[in-house]
């Protein structure tokens, strides 16, 4: 099946420890990423994010969930995506930049449908078009 990976990396002013508390928040991302809408959020004992439901817009809506892979704060939180056409993973990356934080985004997806196999060199290509500027907009709710 056909795959592709995306990554951005912006600097911020904010601290890790804002940031992270803020991926802990199932609405963050909504605005990170494919993810236009989460719903049904779920909670470790720990009170870290284990997952939710998600929607992504685009040629067609996508509808799947997300579950926590690695949390490890304040420094690295990956989430597994799975809809019926493709799946994934969303890392969100931490790491200390003088006051502030450097935030790397990687998102790699993979068909798993016949349909998305087909269709996958326009979902690849609006994904990795519109990761860039969803993280550099991610970044500025908090340091706007």
């Amino acid at each position: 099946m056909p795959m592709a990976q995306f990554d951005h990396t912006v600097a911020m002013r904010s601290s890790r420890r804002r940031v992270w508390g803020a991926l802990q928040d199932p609405d963050t991302w909504a605005a990170l990423g494919p993810i236009t809408a989460v719903w049904g959020a779920e909670f470790a004992d720990d009170g870290h994010l284990a997952g939710f439901r998600w929607s992504a817009d685009g040629p067609r809506k996508i509808e799947g969930s997300a579950a926590t892979l690695q949390a490890l704060e304040p420094e690295l939180m990956v989430m597994s995506l799975d809809a019926s056409e493709v799946v994934g993973t969303l890392t969100t990356e931490l790491q200390p930049n003088g006051q502030g934080t450097m935030l790397t985004v990687v998102l790699s997806v993979e068909a798993k449908g016949m349909l998305a196999t087909l269709f996958f060199s326009v979902i690849s290509e609006a994904l990795g078009r519109g990761l860039p500027g969803q993280v550099e907009g991610f970044a500025a709710t908090f340091d706007g």
